[in-house]
């Protein structure tokens, strides 16, 4: 299950929001929101797209993704 509040506040450091950070990463915004909130799975062409454009250490990908 992904860490909302985390995954969130991490998208808001890196001066993205919801919006802006699915068009980088080819997603609609209503996909990425329902994969934000838990409700589809995110896949993991889409967990390292995010990591990419946000940087995401090793840490934060356990603490986001694999709890």
């Amino acid at each position: 299950m992904t860490n909302t509040l985390k995954l969130k506040a991490k998208i808001m450091e890196n001066g993205h929001t919801i919006t802006s950070l699915a068009k980088k990463i080819s997603l609609s915004k209503p996909a990425l929101s329902q994969k934000i909130n838990n409700k589809i799975k995110f896949s993991q062409n889409d967990i390292k797209n995010i990591v990419n454009e946000l940087n995401l250490t090793g840490d934060d990908v356990k603490e986001i993704f694999l709890n």
